[in-house]
C-alpha cells in the first residue's frame, strides 16, 4: 500500500510498508546496476565470481527475492478497503479511480525515464479491478486470491514445458540470446545505458514495454491475488494489531520456517545447476511459492514487534518511511539511474561488484530511516504523497504541519 490520503494512520500499517519498500531496493539495486542478462543469469558477471559475490546473491534471492514486494502488493490491497471502505456505493469510488490514474502517470513517467523496472503501473491498473472485490468476504478473498496466484505458477511451468518442445536449434538460439547474449550484446546494452537521459530513451524504451507488459498481463493475476490477500487479512485485524502477540509470534514464526526453507531450496538449486534456463523450473515455482509463506513470516513478526510498547522509538523511522512509501520507493529509483545510468549519472552499469551493491543498500537504509522522520517533522506528506494527493482532489493541499 502507498500512502493513503488518510489523516488516521495504523502505525502497523506504515512500519510494515517501510519495511517492505527498504527490502525491495535489495533486489531492485541487481537489477539496477546490471544489464537484463547478467540480473537473470548472475553466471554472466565476472563480479559474480570476486569475494562474496556468490554469497551476497544467496542472501538477496533467498531472503528478499518476491519477499517485500509481496508485502507491498498485500498492503496495497488493504490500502484499497482502507481508502475506499467497504460500503456500496462508497462516496470516495471516484477518488479512488483518479488516485490509480495519477499513479499511472507517476508509473509510466518512471518506467521510461528514469528505470524500466517501475512496479507503480501494473499496480495502478490492478487497483482498477481489485477494487471491486472490496465487498467480498476474506474466505472468498482468499480462495480467489490463491486461484489467480495458481494460474501464474502454472503458466511458468507451462513456458518451461514448451520450451522444451521446441527444436534445439531454435530454443538454444532463443536461450542464448537471453540468458546468454554474446560480450558484443551486453556491451552494446550497457552503452545504451550510459547514454544521456533524453537520448537513451529511445534505446532503453524496450526493456520498459517488455516489463510493463510481463508485469501486468503475466504477473498480473499475481499481483491481483496477492492484493486480494491483503484485504482479507487487513479483514481478520492482521494488520491493524487485531491479533495477540502470542498468535502472531507463533503463526509468524511457522511460516517463516516453511519459507525460508522453500527459499533455501530454491536458491540452492539454482546455484547447482548454474542458472541453466532448461532446470530452472523446479527452483523458481518453489521461489515463487516459498514466498508467500515467507512475506507472511516476516510481516506476522513485524506486526508482533509492533504490539510491543516499549520500543515505539525504533518503530517510528520504520514508520516515517513507510507513511512516505511512493517518495521512498521513487527516490530509490532516482539514486540507482544516478549511481548506474549516464548523465547526468555515473554511468557505472555493470562495473559494481556485489559487494558494492550491499553496501550501497545499506548506505540508502540508513539516509531513509534517517531523512524520513525529519522531513515529517516539518511536513504532513512527502514530497510525492503531497503531489499524488493534490492531483487526485485537483487541488493543492497543506504540505506543512
Amino acid at each position: 500500500m502507498l500512502a493513503g490520503p488518510r489523516q488516521d494512520r495504523f502505525e502497523s500499517l506504515d512500519v510494515l510498508r517501510g519495511v517492505a519498500v527498504l527490502g525491495i531496493l535489495a533486489i531492485n539495486i541487481q537489477a539496477m546496476a546490471l544489464p537484463a542478462a547478467m540480473f537473470a543469469n548472475p553466471s554472466l558477471n565476472t563480479e559474480y565470481f570476486v569475494g562474496d559475490g556468490i554469497g551476497i546473491w544467496a542472501i538477496a534471492s533467498a531472503f528478499f527475492q518476491f519477499k517485500f514486494i509481496t508485502i507491498f502488493s498485500a498492503l496495497f490491497g488493504a490500502g484499497i478497503i482502507l481508502m475506499v471502505g467497504e460500503e456500496k456505493p462508497s462516496a470516495t469510488f471516484g477518488v479512488h479511480y483518479r488516485r490509480m490514474f495519477w499513479l499511472l502517470l507517476f508509473g509510466l513517467t518512471h518506467a521510461f525515464v528514469i528505470w524500466f523496472g517501475d512496479i507503480l503501473t501494473p499496480y495502478a491498473i490492478a487497483g482498477l479491478i481489485v477494487v471491486l472485490a472490496r465487498r467480498w468476504r476474506p474466505r472468498t478473498l482468499f480462495i480467489v486470491g490463491f486461484i489467480l496466484i495458481s494460474i501464474v505458477s502454472l503458466l511458468m511451468v507451462a513456458q518451461y514445458f514448451a520450451m522444451g518442445q521446441m527444436p534445439v536449434e531454435e530454443r538454444d538460439a532463443m536461450m542464448a540470446k537471453m540468458f546468454a547474449p554474446p560480450p558484443e550484446a551486453l556491451a552494446a546494452e550497457i552503452r545504451h545505458y550510459q547514454g544521456a537521459l533524453f537520448s537513451r530513451i529511445p534505446d532503453t524504451a524496450g526493456n520498459a514495454i517488455m516489463f510493463q507488459l510481463i508485469q501486468t498481463l503475466f504477473m498480473g493475476p499475481r499481483n491481483i491475488g496477492v492484493m486480494m490477500i491483503g484485504m482479507a487479512l487487513y479483514k481478520t485485524g492482521f494488520f491493524t494489531l487485531g491479533w495477540s502477540f502470542l498468535r502472531y509470534l507463533i503463526t509468524g514464526a511457522g511460516a517463516l520456517a516453511i519459507g525460508v526453507a522453500g527459499s533455501y531450496y530454491a536458491t540452492s538449486q539454482m546455484l547447482a545447476v548454474n542458472f541453466d534456463p532448461l532446470q530452472l523450473a523446479g527452483p523458481q515455482s518453489a521461489q515463487y511459492w516459498a514466498s508467500l509463506p515467507h512475506a507472511f513470516g516476516y510481516a506476522a513478526l513485524v506486526m508482533a514487534i509492533c504490539k510491543v510498547p516499549s520500543i515505539s522509538l525504533i518503530r517510528r523511522p520504520f514508520a516515517a518511511t513507510g507513511q512516505m512509501a511512493l517518495t521512498n520507493y521513487l527516490a530509490c529509483s532516482i539514486i540507482g539511474a544516478f549511481l548506474y545510468y549516464g548523465p547526468p549519472g555515473l554511468g557505472r552499469i555493470g562495473d559494481v561488484s556485489y559487494q558494492e551493491q550491499a553496501m550501497t543498500v545499506l548506505i540508502i537504509w540508513a539516509a531513509i530511516l534517517v531523512w524520513s522522520p525529519i522531513w515529517l517533522s516539518v511536513f504532513r506528506y512527502g514530497p510525492f504523497e503531497w503531489a499524488w494527493r493534490s492531483l487526485t482532489y485537483w487541488k493543492p493541499q497543506a504540505l506543512r504541519r
